[in-house]
């Protein structure tokens, strides 16, 4: 009973220690797969599957779930939290839209940083 108490003491402790911020790797890459079949079919994957049957919701509410008890939390002190940089995702584009939409971030705040 002790170890089992112990053990959930120190998942909270890590938990709720700052570890929401992170890459936000499974939102992510889920949000990446939600946006591929959005483009091949908008009208089942957005209008069915997003907003009536709100089945893209709920997964994707598991995946913030995953990322803040999870990865995050590996993310923020495993590698982030010691050389103060952050750790970035790389989104993937969609193959075959008919159109796509950039970023509403200034060229000046997307350019990335490169080390020498």
């Amino acid at each position: 009973m002790k170890k089992t108490l112990a053990t959930a003491a120190l998942l909270a402790a890590i938990t709720l220690s700052g570890c929401a911020s992170g890459p936000r790797q499974l939102t992510r890459s889920w949000d990446d797969w939600v946006n591929q079949k959005y483009t091949q079919n908008a009208w089942v994957h957005g209008a069915l599957l997003q907003d009536i049957i709100p089945v893209y919701t709920v997964v994707g509410f598991l995946a913030t779930v995953g990322d803040v008890l999870i990865l995050n939390p590996y993310y923020f002190w495993s590698k982030d939290a010691w050389d103060n940089k952050g750790t970035g995702y790389d989104h993937v584009n969609p193959e075959g839209a008919a159109r796509s939409v950039d970023t509403l971030m200034d060229d000046a705040a997307h350019a990335v940083e490169t080390e020498e």
